[in-house]
């Protein structure tokens, strides 16, 4: 658990001032810190440079926000909210939004990844999902059990928009059907984008077939005519 004196009453600050979730807020950066709220915690090295802070700036980031390893963590946490802001976090946003904002740059990259930077395998939605539920235990045991809105992972019937200028998407990766949600509070919360998400892969699938079958039909009709000596 972090000893770093301020960080809590930090965190609720900002949330308050920029219209987030302090649960949602103290749990990224739980996460972005490999759960230890250490305000200068060292990350990969990427095009950016050195990752570093509660947020994992990259070196231009911090510069611009004045955020360095001398910087007071109250001082960093409300970087932070400007530099959410300016990504284009609005209030009442969820955690998936808030978290994209910080590993890809911009809100609604919700299918970006940085593994090829160096971060942890999987998209934006992937580690909101499934790796940070530890992540949100250390953030109600930092922030003593303070309640918010449920976090969302989009806004409802908005499709998740691959790759970023900051975070490449995984060769290859598409959208995911989630079948199987974990068993805990974080994943319910998603129902609403799953059932959108797998209604717009059903749609998709659907003109995918009927393509398929034209093409086939098709096909089938100029060979048919070719047999029979008709014009192709």
């Amino acid at each position: 658990m972090s000893t770093v004196p301020g960080l809590a009453d930090a965190i609720r600050a900002t949330a308050a001032r920029i219209g987030a979730n302090p649960l949602d807020l103290g749990t990224v950066m739980s996460y972005e810190t490999a759960g230890t709220f250490d305000p200068w915690k060292a990350g990969p090295r990427t095009q950016w440079g050195q990752h570093r802070g509660l947020i994992q700036w990259g070196e231009p980031q911090a510069r611009k926000y004045g955020v360095s390893a001398e910087t007071p963590v109250a001082t960093q946490v409300e970087a932070a909210g400007r530099y959410l802001q300016d990504t284009g976090f609005k209030p009442g946003m969820g955690i998936a939004d808030l978290y994209s904002a910080i590993n890809a740059g911009r809100v609604g990259r919700y299918n970006a990844s940085d593994a090829n930077n160096g971060g942890a395998p999987g998209t934006v939605l992937d580690k909101v999902r499934y790796q940070m539920s530890g992540h949100r235990q250390k953030a109600e045991a930092l922030l003593g059990g303070v309640s918010g809105p449920p976090a969302v992972a989009a806004p409802q019937g908005q499709a998740p928009t691959p790759g970023s200028a900051l975070a490449d998407a995984l060769p290859g990766a598409s959208l995911p059907v989630f079948n199987v949600l974990p068993p805990t509070a974080l994943a319910d919360a998603y129902a609403p984008v799953q059932q959108a998400q797998v209604e717009q892969l059903r749609q998709d699938r659907e003109a995918a077939e009927k393509q398929a079958r034209r093409r086939a039909l098709l096909s089938i009709a100029g060979a048919y005519g070719a047999q029979n000596g008709a014009p192709t």
